[in-house]
Parts: structure tokens; sequence; C-alpha cells
């Protein structure tokens, strides 16, 4: 069995974490004193990891991988050429109608604070920057 699960899904989650981190440290300059301010990229991948973990892992899975009850947002379909970061922000206000895939409609998560879904969407493109689906800037 080849790609993630034939890999095992706990290798793939540490691995995929200890990259993010990484990446997010060598953005923000380590401890040089060059690179994000306080509160910058690093804070809000954290925080975006968090919240993520608490309001959308059940379905989407730890590290975006997606789960029987949700699609995988570390996949080349979430590119932000196809669903920008607005989409995102959509969801999570609005819930989106089943599309792509058969997981039925996603339900709107109200309550969740923009700065909450900016964090989210921090976390979910920088996973996408290591896993080679987004180049750009992740926006954080």
């Amino acid at each position: 069995m080849g790609g993630v699960a034939g890999w095992g899904l706990t290798r793939f989650c540490m691995v995929a974490l200890a990259l993010a981190v990484a990446t997010m440290v060598a953005c923000s300059g380590g401890e040089s004193g060059g690179g994000a301010a306080p509160g910058g990229a690093a804070e809000a991948f954290q925080r975006g990891e968090a919240v993520f973990q608490a309001q959308c892992s059940t379905c989407h899975g730890t590290v975006g991988q997606g789960t029987p009850a949700g699609p995988p947002l570390v996949h080349a379909i979430y590119n932000p050429n196809h669903h920008p970061d607005f989409a995102f922000h959509n969801a999570v206000n609005n819930g989106v109608p089943q599309h792509h895939w058969a997981f039925g409609d996603m339900a709107p998560r109200l309550g969740l604070p923009e700065e909450d879904v900016n964090n989210i969407i921090c976390y979910i493109r920088q996973l996408q920057v290591n896993e080679g689906i987004y180049e750009g800037d992740v926006p954080c």
C-alpha cells in the first residue's frame, strides 16, 4: 500500500507536525531576532493548530488528513487556487453543502472568532506547504 495509509498514520502525523514546526521556526527567523514579530506566523500557526484540534480535527483529522467523517484539507483540491482563504471563512460561518466528496454537508461552526479562523487557515496552509500542495506565502 502506498501513500499515507501505507506509511502509518501515527508516523505521518508526527512527521507532518515536526515539519510544520520546523518550517515555522525557520520562517520566523528562529532566535536571531530577524523574522516575525511577537504574535507573528509561528504564534498564529500554534494558535491555529490548537483551535483546529478543538474545532475541526474530529472530522478533518489531526493534521488535516481527513477521517471517515470529513475530507482531507491537506489535499490538492483545497489549494488556494481552488479554495481561497475566504472559502474557509465561508465554510466556518455558513457551512458547506456536499461537493467534491461524499461526506455530507458541513454545518457552520458558529461562534468562532475571525482571528481563530485566520489562525486555522494559517495552520492548514502551512501543512499544505509542507506537502507541496501550496506554493506561496502562508497568510499569517
